[in-house]
């Protein structure tokens, strides 16, 4: 069977109609999508900038929440998120930058296993950032060794973190002591999210001592290497993925693009050898969904039983075009031919069961039956 030709995946994130609002936020945030010139489009950013950092500095997070939550479209999402970054990271002169480390760990074991919750020799995990450039030789910066689940990076706000990049003296103590790491029990296979916290701090004039964004460099493998020896333990095979560093809001999103993509990809590979195996041909569908989900299956043709579901729950940031165009790339890696993007928003479930397309769909969903 051939392919159905090349289709867009449909958004389906609800967003609240553009209508007249009361939020200053938003209102500036339309405005400089609706500015006519580089001028104009940068004198409303750094109103909404400014007034972020004013509300900051109150410790009032409440409009910022609510402009967030009412944007009309993910644009308008991206330039009140970008002005609220702008706030939190960029302050004037000497100033700590709080930063995080995606792990993806992709474990497996038969029997009940915990993986550690920190790193055992910081020392040695910031030797090897530095020897690789990740962090400058000379400056004053340092990751520390706790694993921290996703929830723990999530309760360091816009306003703790707007706060600990200007006041310096309590930035290290935060990331270095207060924070605890959080261990990972598994049996089986699963895919987990930790972060790696650190701070640097950066003087007037200076680059800052810790290189972040980018693609993962030299660095990727022998930090793949240390933390695979780290974190070694009896029963588990363990694959851990590192991602650039990142300031924490960025780090935040980064991370959990990063491991729904890792899930997705050891969801698929398990699937289609599962299929192979049955001497059967993988057909991958791709579906939107009315709350906010991504649906993939792979099954085949005239089998009810041996399919298997994938869920991925859209994130605010996530870029559904980018996630089609990955998983096209995925399924061509993996060789399956028999690949379909869905066009529509379908509803989340049919007679109270969620809903899911198989092979066996097809037909009435292309309008042949």
């Amino acid at each position: 069977m051939m392919s159905q030709p090349l289709l867009t995946l449909p958004d389906p994130r609800q967003y609240h109609p553009p209508v007249s609002l009361t939020n200053m936020l938003i209102h500036n945030a339309l405005s400089v999508q609706n500015a006519t010139s580089d001028a104009d489009r940068e004198l409303w950013f750094v109103a909404i900038r400014d007034a972020m950092a004013q509300m900051l500095q109150r410790g009032e997070l409440l409009s910022i929440s609510v402009a967030l939550a009412m944007v009309p479209s993910q644009d308008t999402y991206k330039i009140v998120w970008d002005a609220l970054r702008a706030a939190v990271e960029q302050p004037d002169g000497r100033r700590a930058h709080l930063f995080a480390l995606p792990l993806v760990l992709v474990a497996g074991s038969k029997n009940q296993a915990t993986l550690p919750a920190q790193i055992a020799d910081e020392d040695g995990l910031n030797a090897l950032l530095r020897q690789h450039g990740v962090l400058s030789s000379d400056g004053e910066a340092r990751v520390f060794g706790q694993l921290l689940h996703p929830d723990s990076v999530v309760a360091m706000d816009a306003a703790k973190l707007y706060r600990l990049t200007r006041e310096l003296d309590s930035a290290a103590p935060l990331a270095g002591e207060a924070l605890e790491g959080a261990a990972i029990t598994l049996k089986e296979e699963g895919v987990f999210l930790r972060y790696l916290l650190g701070v640097a701090i950066q003087q007037p004039g200076d680059a800052a001592p810790v290189q972040l964004g980018g693609a993962v460099g030299a660095w990727g493998m022998p930090l793949m290497k240390f933390l695979g020896e780290q974190l070694h333990t009896d029963g588990v095979t363990l694959f851990p993925i590192a991602r650039p560093p990142l300031p924490v809001m960025q780090a935040l999103v980064a991370g959990n693009f990063a491991r729904f993509e890792v899930a997705l990809q050891v969801f698929a590979s398990s699937q289609i050898r599962r299929l192979r195996e049955l001497s059967k041909d993988p057909v991958a569908i791709l579906s939107a969904h009315d709350n906010g989900e991504l649906h993939i299956t792979l099954s085949a043709e005239g089998d009810e039983r041996n399919w298997e579901a994938f869920v991925w729950p859209l994130a605010a940031m996530d870029n559904v075009a980018l996630i089609e165009s990955n998983f096209r790339e995925l399924m061509a890696e993996c060789r399956v031919r028999d690949v379909h993007v869905l066009p529509a928003v379908y509803p989340e479930s049919r007679d109270g069961i969620p809903l899911f397309f198989t092979a066996d769909d097809l037909p009435q969903l292309n309008g042949q039956a």
